[in-house]
């Protein structure tokens, strides 16, 4: 080219941002601007696309040099690169000094809140522009809508949001955002007003038929969503991934196999199977929650390139089947494959080394050191299958060492430490890290109130387990369940409250729990309480009669006080109930099992 000028420079920079050359489109720029030809404002909207976060500044000194700062179009270029690149307060604080604002740039600023998931900041700014009288189209309250779906505390926001829509006449005419509202109804739970969005749609619109099969199949209605699937289909219209993605979620969370296979036939007829890295996790994780392993594992061998979701789904599915070993084969096929694992890999396959029969010290500090080496030693999930796994394997004291590095640990390895405390007895460090945990203000859950109150079971603590009950009633959100009334039961037994421990059994949603019968009889045996004795073994034959074990028991237990006569006939009923086989312990010695 013999003149090279302004424009012809532009369209080479639009074209190689255009065609993802971005690092050429700078070169070009840094070139244009070597050679003294003063940029544009089109030259700055397009080429700030091809930007960094330190590029962009420098680029945004530059605007500020050439006196191009209240140019709308470079002005809403600069705002979409600070919200691409993570920076909300540069943003906003550049728009708010736009003299003229379009519902462009309006846009921009909602979709960049949105992206980055601050629904208040969002809120905010979208209220503001309608009190500042700036048009807003459809694609602004889309925006705001779907930011209200993000964070729960918002939804009714959303609500009310809907109520503006309809004022300003946006619905029906706006297919794109009455999906909007079809999303929010779905979130919230409120089917009626779903299906109410849904009917203003026209039915030739595939997206809301997808969104509202989804819809369904998220809120556990099968039948609903199935039979919009069919409508669908006799419409002509094409299911997508997100359609097959809730339906396999249903059949895995219903362990509805039967539904899983012909929702898997109609993936496969139509190509999703092959093509989706999402619907292939779907299945592998659908197949693993419905306890059939060896379909789980079909589908994850017949997947062409292996993905990190895929592996993810297939190691969680391998702990659910309770064939521990797969998971370790899941990682080895990623390092060979060269797919980095994430947390979620990690904190997986550890928990499934723990689990493990043939698991040892050995195969934990192996792993452990990979951990290490990516970079995932400070994660909280991965830190907290290390702590269970070291408790396992025998090692509380790394269990210890790996929490007391945290920094800010979350309840999920609180309630990991406090579990290993639990297991070796040590129910006195346990409260002392409960009440750590509830002195830093995070709440328990309920599985952290189930080890508190094991690990006080473990070592004797009758008052500090009644004050961890109390305090879990007290709490207002947690209701005890079947587990911790058991743990509650045996602490009370075994400390010699038999006659409250009764009390609790009868009144508690305990009286068809048959462990909790079981260990109430044995510490009625211990402490000569007959009388209570008796109740509990009549109790326990009622509950468990079909139990060989439960019978043995009870005819044992009959025997021991002296009520032969009873002894015989229960033992009776246990002959020709099939017993179940021993069980058996590993120990490992010398590194070996």
């Amino acid at each position: 080219m013999a003149v090279r000028d302004v424009v012809s420079l532009n369209r080479m920079i639009t074209g190689f941002i255009r065609d993802g050359l971005g690092d050429r489109a700078l070169a070009v720029y840094r070139w244009m601007v070597a050679s003294g030809i003063r940029e544009t404002p089109h030259t700055f909207s397009a080429v700030v696309g091809a930007c960094g976060s330190c590029e962009g500044m420098q680029l945004h000194g530059r605007v500020l040099t050439l006196g191009l700062c209240s140019n709308l179009f470079v002005g809403s270029a600069l705002v979409n690169h600070y919200m691409s690149v993570q920076s909300p307060r540069a943003a906003l604080l550049l728009y708010n000094e736009l003299q003229l604002r379009s519902t462009a740039v309006c846009n921009v600023v909602l979709r960049g809140l949105c992206n980055l998931k601050l629904t208040e900041q969002l809120l905010c700014s979208f209220l503001g522009m309608r009190r500042q009288g700036l048009e807003l189209n459809g694609l602004s309250y889309c925006y705001t809508l779907k930011g209200c779906c993000q964070d729960e505390e918002w939804l009714e926001q959303g609500r009310q949001l809907h109520g503006a829509v309809l004022k300003a006449g946006w619905v029906p005419s706006n297919i794109f955002l009455t999906n909007s509202l079809v999303d929010l109804y779905s979130v919230i739970g409120d089917l009626v007003d779903a299906k109410n969005s849904l009917d203003d749609i026209p039915s030739e619109d595939v997206i809301s038929w997808n969104s509202i099969v989804s819809v369904y199949a998220v809120n556990g209605h099968m039948k609903e969503a199935i039979d919009y699937l069919r409508q669908m289909l006799w419409h002509g219209k094409m299911p997508s991934v997100r359609s097959f993605i809730g339906l396999l979620a249903l059949s895995g969370q219903t362990g509805n196999l039967k539904l899983g296979v012909q929702i898997h036939g109609g993936a496969l007829k139509l190509g999703f199977s092959w093509c989706s890295v999402h619907v292939q996790t779907a299945l592998i994780d659908m197949y693993g929650k419905c306890c059939s392993f060896d379909c789980s594992l079909a589908m994850f061998n017949e997947i062409p390139n292996l993905a990190l979701e895929c592996c993810n789904s297939m190691i969680t599915s391998s702990i659910r089947c309770n064939v521990f070993e797969a998971s370790l084969e899941v990682l080895y096929c990623m390092i060979v494959e060269g797919v980095l694992p994430d947390n979620v890999t990690l904190s997986a396959t550890m928990k499934a080394i723990s689990l493990s029969v043939s698991s040892s010290l050995v195969s934990c500090q192996m792993l452990h050191s990979w951990i290490v080496r990516l970079g995932f030693e400070t994660d909280m999930a991965v830190c907290s299958s290390l702590i269970s796994a070291y408790a396992r394997a025998g090692q509380i004291t790394s269990s210890h060492l790996i929490f007391e590095r945290l920094k800010d640990p979350n309840v999920i390895c609180f309630t990991s430490i406090i579990s290993a405390c639990a297991r070796y007895g040590d129910g006195a460090r346990g409260m002392e890290l409960f009440n750590k945990m509830v002195s830093s203000g995070l709440k328990p859950d309920d599985v952290t109130f189930l080890c508190a109150i094991a690990g006080c079971d473990q070592a004797g603590l009758f008052e500090e387990g009644k004050l961890v009950m109390e305090l879990m009633r007290a709490s207002r959100e947690l209701d005890p369940d079947e587990r911790h009334f058991a743990c509650m039961v045996n602490l009370l037994s075994r400390d010699g409250f038999v006659e409250e421990a009764m009390k609790m059994m009868e009144l508690s949603p305990l009286r068809h729990y048959t462990k909790a019968w079981s260990s109430l009889l044995q510490s009625c045996q211990a402490h000569g309480e007959n009388v209570l004795g008796k109740r509990a073994a009549n109790m326990l034959i009622d509950v468990g009669q079909k139990d060989a074990a439960t019978n043995l028991q009870v005819s044992k237990y009959f025997y021991d006080i002296g009520d032969k006569e009873n002894a015989s006939r229960i033992k009776a009923m246990a002959s020709g109930q099939e017993l179940k086989e021993s069980g058996h312990s590993s120990v490992e010695i010398s590194n070996g099992i």
